[in-house]
């Protein structure tokens, strides 16, 4: 069921214009890093999770960190600013909220089954949350760069795959932007 939050996730990013530019990996892994702590934060109180969420915070604390700060950084070049970042990741957990709330005991069998499988990954956050099928839509992620080893010529050539072509989020039809939510009391 997890991959139907994600889904709606995807919905999420399709819809909002901050996600119709190319972004870096550092960006794409930073969002669904986000997508993904939000589910295991919903798991926490809705699933009993709440030693197994403390445990994956304790154990990624200065990863988690970075990446969100690599997330707000991303929304504050973009045109939503901190609002933006703000709504991302409280859409986030209000559709890991639903999602559960739908399919509670799918989601918490998920849920467990995903807390198993990042205490066994012997890697980074980075790397496991890439290895996971966490969708954050139809977003372009621009490629990393290829190691150099050497150049035997310096001079541009033309190519078939000089018209960079990309791809565009489209919001749904009938779809509005009704800005960031209101902020209260400030």
């Amino acid at each position: 069921m997890l991959r139907i939050t994600c889904a709606s996730i995807a919905i999420l990013a399709l819809a909002n214009p901050a996600f119709a530019e190319c972004v870096t990996a550092a960006d794409a892994a930073a969002l669904k890093t986000a997508v993904m702590n939000q589910e295991l934060m919903v798991a926490a109180f809705q699933c009993r999770e709440a030693n197994s969420y403390n445990r994956f915070v304790t154990a990624y604390k200065s990863e988690l960190r970075s990446s969100d700060a690599v997330l707000k950084a991303y929304f504050i070049r973009g045109k939503r600013g901190e609002a933006g970042y703000d709504s991302f990741k409280t859409k986030a957990a209000n559709l890991s909220a639903l999602e559960q709330a739908r399919h509670s005991e799918a989601f918490c069998a998920n849920a467990h089954d995903r807390y198993a499988a990042v205490f066994a990954h012997q890697g980074s956050l980075r790397s496991f949350v890439e290895s996971q099928a966490i969708n954050i839509g139809n977003i372009c992620v621009e490629p990393r760069p290829a190691p150099l080893l050497a150049r035997a010529d310096t001079r541009p050539q033309a190519s078939a795959s000089d018209s960079y072509v990309r791809e565009v989020a489209v919001p749904p039809p009938g779809w509005r932007d009704y800005g960031p939510p209101p902020r209260y009391g400030r």
